[in-house]
């Protein structure tokens, strides 16, 4: 082997390895699924911590400078004694969070680091049982984007069952989704009945809530990911180059005529 062709080779196994970075990129999707958590109830302001990023109670927007003492809990789904009172959610035998009483869940990394949030598992938590088939009102999404800007989505809650109780459905946040944010705020609305959705709804006050599990996020790569993608492709780039001077070199080589003496 040729001194080139040892530089060469030792320059395809750094090109494998920034390669392999690249396509690891995505590899740093988490899910918080809520299973190393206490279950317990909460109060505004106070936080839980999940796979590096905290997650802080936020009370009724009705509920005045004293609180409400109850806006979140941890279920456990398999728990035949979760819920007495409300009506729990199917489909969901792990912990999850439930937000109650007009209660919301604010989203951050530990680190500050933009992220993510790509999809969720959701379901009403509706206020009693034996409601009638129908969607009440909508899971709520308020991004806060680096600039300060704010990008907000609502998605319909899943129709209850027969018997009055939310399945669990998965949600994929397409658009949403592809904005890296600061902080994202979880919570719910009712139906007011004349086209809008509301919380706290007149009337219904403490009735906007939710479950929450498996939510999908992911950190804003780290500068040096970037710089070791672009080693990757240059590298690329550079040995494209060279077998396609040397393809050339050896076509023009078997092209040449022979001149007889």
């Amino acid at each position: 082997m040729t001194f080139f062709q040892s530089q060469l080779r030792q320059l395809s196994v750094a090109t494998v390895g920034a390669l392999a970075v690249m396509s690891a990129t995505p590899a740093m999707a988490e899910v918080i699924n809520f299973e190393s958590a206490t279950p317990n109830i909460y109060g505004g302001t106070e936080v839980i911590t999940e796979s590096g990023y905290n997650l802080t109670v936020i009370d009724s927007p009705a509920a005045g400078p004293s609180g409400t003492g109850f806006a979140g809990a941890i279920g456990n789904g398999s728990d035949p004694f979760l819920c007495t009172v409300a009506a729990c959610p199917t489909g969901n035998a792990s912990q999850f969070y439930l937000g109650v009483n007009d209660g919301s869940l604010k989203l951050e990394r530990s680190d500050n680091r933009l992220f993510q949030l790509t999809g969720l598992d959701y379901a009403f938590l509706a206020p009693v049982g034996g409601l009638a088939s129908y969607t009440y009102g909508q899971l709520t999404l308020v991004g806060v984007l680096s600039s300060g800007a704010n990008v907000s989505y609502a998605y319909n809650f899943p129709v209850l069952n027969s018997l009055g109780y939310s399945p669990f459905e998965s949600l994929s946040l397409t658009a949403f989704g592809g904005n890296y944010f600061s902080s994202v705020t979880i919570g719910s609305c009712l139906f007011d009945g004349n086209g809008g959705c509301s919380n706290p709804l007149a009337g219904a006050e403490n009735q906007s809530q939710f479950a929450i599990d498996n939510l999908q996020v992911a950190p804003v790569p780290e500068p040096e990911t970037y710089a070791l993608m672009g080693l990757g492709l240059g590298l690329v780039g550079w040995m494209s180059r060279r077998r396609a001077r040397a393809a050339r070199a050896a076509a023009g080589t078997a092209a040449a005529p022979t001149i007889a003496a």
